[in-house]
C-alpha cells in the first residue's frame, strides 16, 4: 500500500476531521451587549463658535492610586519545655507512678505543639514538670521517713537487719 492510499484512508476514516462541535460559534458569544459602544448624549458633537475640534469617539480615564505596602511580620512561636528528660529520669531513678504519669504529659505536650495547639503543649509541659517536682519530693521524702524509722525503731529495739 503506497502512503497517498495511506493518507487516503486515513482522510476517509475521519482522522484529519475536527471532532463535532468545533470551529461552530457558541450562541451569545460575538453578539454586542445592549448599552456598550454607542457614544453618550451630548458627547462629541461640535460646539458652536469654534472651529475644527478633534472629536474622540471614546476615552477611558483610569484615575488609580499607589497599591499600599503592606508587610506581615510573623514570628515563629518557640517550643515550651516538655520536660522529657527529667521525666525519664524520675521514671527510673525516683518515682515509678509520678515518672510514668510525667512522661505520658510530656509525650502530650510534644504532639500538641506537632499539631499547633501551643497553649496546650504549654499546659502539659507545665503539669509534666509539677509531676515530676512532686515524684522528687515524695521519693525524697519517703527515702528520710525510711532511714529515720531505721534509725529510730530499728535500732532501739536491737534488732539489726542484714
Amino acid at each position: 500500500m503506497s502512503k497517498d492510499q495511506e493518507y487516503n484512508m486515513q482522510t476517509q476514516s475521519g482522522y484529519d476531521q475536527p471532532p463535532p462541535g468545533y470551529g461552530q460559534p457558541q450562541p451569545g458569544y460575538g453578539q454586542p451587549q445592549p448599552g456598550y459602544g454607542q457614544p453618550q448624549p451630548g458627547y462629541g458633537q461640535p460646539q458652536p463658535g469654534y472651529g475644527q475640534q478633534y472629536v474622540a469617539s471614546s476615552t477611558q480615564v483610569v484615575l488609580s492610586q499607589p497599591a499600599a505596602n503592606t508587610t506581615i511580620i510573623t514570628t515563629a512561636i518557640p517550643k515550651p519545655q516538655s520536660y522529657l528528660a527529667l521525666s525519664i529520669l524520675v521514671l527510673i531513678c525516683c518515682n515509678l507512678i509520678f515518672g510514668l504519669i510525667a512522661l505520658i504529659f510530656s509525650i502530650m505536650s510534644d504532639s500538641d505543639y506537632s499539631a499547633g495547639d501551643h497553649e496546650g503543649a504549654r499546659s502539659k509541659g507545665r503539669v509534666a514538670l509539677w509531676l515530676n517536682v512532686a515524684g522528687i519530693i515524695i521519693s525524697v521524702i519517703l527515702i528520710i521517713v525510711i532511714i529515720i524509722l531505721y534509725t529510730v525503731v530499728f535500732a532501739t529495739a536491737g534488732v539489726y537487719i542484714g
